[in-house]
């Protein structure tokens, strides 16, 4: 049951549309700025469901960040479960892309989970110029390094990005994404426009459309998924359901609010 609900909660903290120790540096200034669409200090609150119960919550911030003396947008996500759920199968999820605001491809990739007795920290460092990816496990030390195209974006950077492109009803888009140290296809079918209500009382007009791609511990192998995402952009990520054989794993969006300044400064210190 549990490896179960751990997919799904991976699922849904990662796809929100939507950082470690000390990689970066939250920049104070400009903090109501827009980059391609995406507003900088936007904080996205979604719920999650275990068939009717919920469970736990995830949530999308935006912060502008310094690495290396550079002024960066850092996109982070959280995902914890809570309550019963988190005495017998603890998720703390974190997730974190820093990415060039001119560009919108990512600088650096950052994964730290905990789900259960389940741990992984990695990291991957992006270098367009020289088409090469670097990753490193900081739990066990591997180091692994693979070549990347131009255009190449980790999930995380390229389901933000995603918010800024335009949809159409019946058609299908075919994209490459960076997961588990390789490039994977992934394509979205647009099926249809619907309303859809959101837990802040609002019913959004909406795009569903299906994923499909095989990413490990990430996307669905048996089963499907849908994603309800709002019409107008920035899209934002309304609803969401997967259901596997051995679950019925939903997300809805809760609330959308602004990050307070003093936390983001916290936060990229942790």
């Amino acid at each position: 049951m549990f490896d179960g609900f751990s997919r799904g909660v991976c699922i849904l903290g990662v796809l929100i549309w939507l950082a470690g120790a000390g990689a970066a540096r939250a920049v104070e200034e400009d903090s109501a700025a827009v980059v391609m669409g995406i507003p900088v200090g936007e904080r996205i609150v979604s719920r999650l469901y275990w068939g009717a119960i919920p469970v736990g919550r995830s949530r999308a911030e935006t912060r502008w960040v310094r690495l290396k003396g550079r002024r960066l947008l850092g996109i982070r996500v959280r995902t914890r479960t809570n309550g019963i759920v988190k005495r017998i199968y603890p998720v703390d999820d974190i997730i974190e892309t820093i990415v060039d605001p001119e560009t919108f491809l990512p600088v650096r990739f950052e994964k730290k989970l905990s789900e259960g007795r389940y741990r992984c920290h990695e990291v991957t460092v992006f270098d367009h110029e020289h088409g090469v990816a670097r990753w490193q496990s900081l739990r066990s030390g591997r180091r692994k390094e693979y070549s990347i195209r131009k255009d190449t974006r980790d999930l995380l950077s390229f389901m933000y990005y995603l918010r800024t492109r335009d949809f159409e009803v019946g058609r299908s888009e075919r994209f490459e994404v960076m997961a588990d140290e390789k490039l994977y296809e992934l394509s979205l079918d647009v099926e249809r426009s619907e309303r859809v209500r959101t837990l802040d009382g609002k019913r959004r007009r909406c795009m569903k459309i299906e994923p499909h791609a095989s990413f490990r511990g990430i996307f669905v192998h048996k089963g499907r998924m849908w994603v309800w995402v709002t019409q107008s952009k920035p899209h934002l990520l309304a609803r969401m359901a997967v259901r596997v054989p051995v679950a019925s794993v939903k997300m809805i969006l809760e609330k959308v609010t602004r990050v307070p300044q003093e936390e983001a400064v916290r936060m990229a210190a942790e």
